[in-house]
């Protein structure tokens, strides 16, 4: 009976073992694995190629324990939407999962069955993403987005759009930040940080809904420029594992837009202190809705929000410059400083970006009082004119939740 006992016992201590069957060996898991998501089947397509070729060059300088891997659709009709991993210079595709068709890189099933996959394909200890193409924020427009089998049809604009013509037309599917957020959320693993090559992400109301998917957010709240981030020096910097990683990224990201004084404003946020944030606006809140349009002060704003008929309205508010402007002599406005500290720990300000093409950016005189490098959304008058409507669309964030709007 004993030798039986000691028997079962040292089959069980097997079976309980941490290393499942089905799990890689330890030495096929890399330290990071960054996942760079190129929607390019719009108007950007001819800068997808380019900026690929950068990764691929830049490949050059990261080791077997750091995993570049891409998912790259563009207007090419000859060319189906695929997977590859970049590395010593090349692009390998990968065969294991091959795609017979086009799609809408925009579809969150689509998004979600090639993010799981490299996940599992390309084991890490952590994982980064960064999201290449269009975006718009929050900003909700009409629905464009495909109807799914799993996910109930989205009604908000904000990444990615695809023409599904392979063509550079800006009329296409994007995928809404909320519907995103339930992608990432169903995948293997969270994100160590997202990293936005796209206009107007850095704003709180996308970032409170993305805060339990990743860590950081490192992206602009304004427009960006369509060629892309410096790649070749960037990417390296993608997989830094010191504590304060993302200022490398943000200081060679902010090197290659500066233009003098002028520039692409760019921050960090950290998502850990989302709710605290949430909690000192919700104080200060009451205050700023009782201006209409916010008469009689200059403050900055990062683009204008464009409805569905084309009209333009000023949106992308700094909150440091209105909540300085509005609301400074609440006895909250202190912790609410604190708060955006903690929330947003490393920007970048510039006073003006400017462009041949014309972006669209509020210049402005650069202090701690007219800069925090986000974006946030205030309900105004002014918006109701809109098709469809700003101030009601914003009430299907979490955000809006978060800081009393509804």
């Amino acid at each position: 009976m004993k030798y039986l006992l000691t028997a079962f016992c040292a089959i069980l201590m097997f079976s309980c073992s941490d290393d499942e069957p089905n799990d890689p060996p330890v030495s096929d898991v890399a330290d990071r694995t960054v996942i760079v998501y190129i929607s390019a089947e719009n108007s950007l397509s001819s800068y997808a190629s380019a900026n690929l070729n950068d990764m691929a060059e830049a490949s050059k300088q990261l080791n077997n324990r750091q995993k570049l891997v891409v998912f790259y659709d563009d207007r090419n009709a000859s060319i189906m939407p695929y997977i590859a991993e970049v590395k010593n210079g090349e692009v390998v595709k990968d065969e294991g999962k091959v795609f017979a068709e086009d799609f809408y890189a925009s579809d969150p099933e689509k998004m979600q069955e090639i993010l799981s996959y490299i996940m599992e394909a390309y084991p890490a200890k952590s994982y980064a993403l960064d999201l290449w193409g269009h975006a718009s924020g929050w900003f909700v427009t009409n629905d464009t987005i495909a109807t799914t089998r799993n996910m109930a049809r989205p009604k908000h604009r904000a990444y990615g759009i695809d023409n599904g013509k392979n063509t550079s037309s800006n009329s296409g599917m994007w995928i809404n930040i909320p519907t995103m957020a339930k992608v990432f959320s169903s995948l293997p693993h969270s994100f160590k940080f997202i990293f936005s090559d796209c206009c107007f992400f850095q704003c709180v109301e996308s970032a409170y809904e993305l805060k339990d998917c990743t860590e950081y957010i490192i992206a602009s709240p304004s427009e960006v420029p369509g060629e892309g981030i410096a790649y070749k020096e960037v990417i390296p910097l993608l997989f830094s594992t010191s504590s304060d990683f993302y200022k490398g990224i943000v200081d060679k990201w902010a090197e290659y837009t500066s233009y003098g004084e002028k520039g692409l404003p760019i921050s960090v946020i950290r998502t850990s202190e989302a709710e605290r944030f949430a909690q000192a606006t919700s104080i200060i809140y009451p205050e700023l809705i009782k201006h209409d349009d916010f008469d009689g002060k200059r403050l900055v704003y990062y683009g204008r929000f464009i409805d569905d008929n084309g009209k333009r309205a000023r949106g992308y508010y700094d909150p440091m410059n209105i909540i300085y402007e509005y609301a400074s002599e609440n006895p909250a406005f202190a912790e609410w400083k604190d708060a955006l500290k903690a929330f947003v720990p490393y920007s970048v300000s510039a006073k003006g970006w400017i462009q041949n093409t014309g972006v669209d950016f509020s210049s402005f005189d650069i202090n701690e009082n007219t800069f925090s490098g986000i974006s946030m959304f205030i309900p105004q008058p002014m918006y109701d004119s809109m098709t469809p409507n700003p101030n009601e669309t914003i009430k299907d964030f979490k955000w809006a939740k978060a800081v009393g709007m509804k």
